[in-house]
């Protein structure tokens, strides 16, 4: 199949509501979600290795778009988290845009210390605790291992008991889906 092209507006396929459903349960509007394939920033000025989601809506480039993320590599369906989790930041109230405008200074990568909640942590952190965890769930603790720096943002001590300590940061979280 070949490359898709620009300007390209969907809503999410049934796989891709099923993936995210997997991860944030009903407490995303699904139908409201739409995907583009398309620049969100003027005269093409969203880097072509970047997606964004400021509105609740998510926009990847060509170089990272796919038809439908639920069939996709899992590096693709990381990043299809990950920006899923603005989505539900969006629709929760937060300035996803706004913060977004400073996305160039933010901090994605995180420490994981067992005592901090997800609302301690920064916009991009909270979106990559999301996606990573969802990583390690899916795809077992080597798998994730051999992805940290390379997808997954978590620094620090690793060893088996990760699980743990991110059902701690993502405890509220669980409890709102």
């Amino acid at each position: 199949m070949g490359q898709q092209q620009e300007r390209i507006k969907r809503a999410l396929t049934v796989g891709e509501i099923n993936l995210a459903r997997s991860v944030f349960g009903r407490s995303v509007f699904y139908e409201k979600v739409y995907v583009h394939c398309d620049s969100y920033l003027p005269f093409g000025l969203q880097a072509s290795r970047t997606a964004m989601a400021p509105n609740g809506e998510i926009w990847f480039r060509q170089a990272l778009y796919k038809a439908d993320f639920s069939t996709a590599a899992a590096g693709f369906q990381h990043v299809f988290i990950h920006e899923m989790s603005h989505v539900w930041q969006h629709q929760k109230g937060m300035w996803v845009r706004i913060r977004g405008l400073l996305s160039w200074a933010a901090e994605y990568k995180y420490r994981l210390d067992g005592k901090q909640l997800l609302h301690n942590y920064s916009m991009e952190q909270q979106a990559s605790i999301i996606a990573d965890y969802w990583f390690l769930k899916k795809y077992g603790y080597t798998i994730w291992l051999g992805a940290i720096n390379n997808g997954v943002n978590f620094q620090g001590v690793t060893d088996k008991t990760i699980a743990r300590k991110y059902e701690y940061a993502l405890s509220q979280f669980f409890k709102q889906r």
